[in-house]
């Protein structure tokens, strides 16, 4: 074996180990590997930063834009209107939202989307007094069935259909990838309405917005005596004074009544704070500043709340800021203006200070702040809100704008008028000039470390297919493709790249993929499509495990699941998808043309 394969073999094997057990995040990861590989001299100058100008980069980022712009100007917040009014039963709820949500992830992002839908199935759920985990996995799932239908649905669609571009074949459209990625889709939808209920467990998520997390149960009122150390210092000097965990969430002074005290707000003696602490936490903060309990009454959660102040739920996203950091850190009530009520993982609340405790993607949050700030700061966070949110209608010649711009980007790809990559971008510029998404916007809308991903692992993938790697491991598939019949090739081919999908990240499956398949293709002397489609459908579905895709992620702590949970309808549904995407690869796209 050549040494520069080797070195390859070796980087990507590395790779595949750092984005199993998520040490490094996959976007430095994927950027280790291309600088291992340029200072090893596998890649040449010239192709080591390559990858950022490849056509498919280019797309996953225009269509990010376009898609944020879709959600801003209100498209799909009507879909989740229209949905909200028709599903009455929990199984028909379940239907619509799936159903929604496929159609809406197979034409903008998949992580936007599950952020407009979640919301909503939370409230469906709560209202019809169902357990929300029945709804978000399979809401969490369908994002993937609905995302292979199209080009632009989902990462690995976009990628193969650039590779097949560059073979001198010309890339798939916008809707090759319809026939197959419709009937494993509608396989997939009928499926988990028919089965889901017996395969996802009823966990109890957070206990939900409607009871704050039992917050009267952590409310406590204090006096500050006349005499003590903080009679004339501000709140914020009280914080910084007591190391305990909590949370001045009112205060009384006389008749006047503040919710969400600021911090600079002067406390006197005979004024009453309401606190938000466990029993421990409690303890440390009347010894330390000397204040006294004043009243052993319940205290009603609407002290939460006011006109201008509000509470909200949200989870943590993968890409969040906050992750494996503590609210303390952060300075959220000093920086953010912001009180943390209270953290779920996993459906339970986490006791004790969880103003020290360093927060995960898929933690639920309780945030207290102003009312009309409080959205901006969960974006500035990296959290998406669970509360049902007013309806973001739009004017209709918004709506209007968008979907004509969108139509006529789709069209001009699908017809090979333009390349796919100039189209979608053109797109996404018409739709800054016409003022649907603003020019800051924009780079708020793409997940930067998808791109860097991209970028980095686009040439991580040439420089198997160049220095002969691809063909090694193509020829111990054709080893094993020889015994098969021509439908097992295809299920093999599928089965790979599903199993590597879970384990690493769906884009980087296909990047690495790609070329074995073209590999094995010709080895077999069959046609590369058939075998390139089952990389696009095996890379779009990473449904067993929680970590294979954010969205799955993302619906973890909101549904109280746990990592084991997951293969239980995520298995089931693969190998359906399995079964019926084989044969349709072999109807639309023959192994054996002529």
């Amino acid at each position: 074996m050549p040494l520069d394969q080797m070195i390859v073999f070796a980087v990507i094997g590395a790779t595949l180990v750092l984005f199993l057990t998520n040490i490094i995040r996959y976007d430095l990861v994927a950027v280790l590997a291309l600088m291992v590989l340029a200072m090893t001299h596998v890649l040449k100058p010239d192709a080591v930063f390559a990858g950022f100008a490849n056509p498919a980069v280019v797309t996953v980022a225009s269509v990010l834009i376009m898609g944020h712009a879709m959600w801003q100007s209100g498209v799909v917040d009507l879909l989740a209107k229209w949905l909200g009014r028709a599903a009455k039963t929990p199984s028909g709820q379940l239907i619509a939202l799936t159903g929604a949500e496929a159609v809406s992830s197979a034409l903008i992002n998949d992580t936007g989307s599950i952020g407009v839908f979640m919301p909503v199935a939370i409230q469906l759920a709560r209202r019809s007094g169902t357990s929300v985990s029945r709804f978000l996995m399979p809401l969490g799932f369908s994002a993937f069935l609905g995302g292979m239908t199209t080009l632009i649905g989902t990462s690995p669609n976009i990628i193969i259909a650039a590779y097949r571009g560059q073979l001198g074949n010309g890339g798939f459209t916008m809707f090759s990838f319809t026939p197959v990625g419709a009937g494993v889709a509608v396989a997939g939808l009928v499926f988990m309405a028919l089965f889901s209920r017996f395969l996802v467990p009823e966990r109890q998520s957070g206990q939900g917005q409607d009871d704050h997390y039992g917050m009267a149960k952590y409310l406590t009122e204090v006096q500050v005596p006349a005499g003590s150390p903080f009679d004339g210092k501000t709140i914020g000097d009280l914080e910084e004074a007591v190391e305990a965990s909590f949370a001045v969430v009112g205060l009384v002074h006389g008749a006047d009544r503040r919710v969400a005290p600021r911090r600079h707000h002067r406390m006197q003696a005979d004024d009453h704070l309401v606190i938000e602490a466990d029993a421990d936490n409690l303890t440390i903060l009347l010894d330390t500043a000397k204040l006294t309990l004043a009243s052993d009454k319940d205290i009603e959660d609407d002290f939460l709340k006011s006109n201008d102040i509000d509470i909200v739920e949200c989870v943590v996203q993968p890409e969040s800021r906050l992750i494996g950091k503590s609210a303390a850190s952060l300075g959220l009530r000093r920086w953010y203006g912001v009180n943390l009520l209270a953290v779920a993982r996993q459906g339970e609340r986490i006791k004790g200070r969880h103003s020290a405790i360093p927060l995960q993607a898929s933690d639920i949050l309780l945030l207290q702040g102003d009312a009309e700030t409080l959205d901006e700061v969960m974006t500035q966070l990296g959290c998406l809100p669970l509360a049902e949110r007013a309806i973001r209608v739009g004017k209709p010649a918004r709506i209007a704008t968008a979907l004509g711009i969108f139509a006529v980007a789709i069209t001009l790809a699908a017809t090979r008028v333009l390349p796919s990559d100039v189209a979608f971008a053109s797109g996404a510029l018409a739709m800054v000039l016409a003022r649907l998404i603003s020019p800051r916007a924009v780079y708020d809308a793409v997940e930067w470390p998808v791109i860097v991903l991209l970028g980095a692992i686009i040439p991580v993938g040439q420089a198997l297919q160049q220095t002969g790697g691809a063909k090694t491991i193509a020829a111990l598939f054709i080893d094993v493709a020889h015994h098969l019949p021509s439908f097992g090739v295809v299920a093999l081919m599928l089965l790979v790249t599903m199993i590597l999908s879970n384990v690493v990240n769906h884009a980087a499956t296909a990047v690495l993929m790609a070329p074995v398949a073209v590999g094995v293709a010709h080895g077999l002397h069959v046609g590369i499509d058939p075998l390139l489609m089952a990389v696009a459908v095996g890379a779009a579905l990473p449904m067993v495990v929680p970590t294979g895709h954010q969205c799955n992620i993302l619906v973890m702590g909101p549904g109280g699941y746990r990592f084991g949970d997951y293969w239980r309808l995520g298995l089931p549904l693969t190998l359906v998808s399995l079964v019926v995407a084989v044969p349709l690869i072999m109807l639309v796209w023959p192994l054996h043309q002529g």
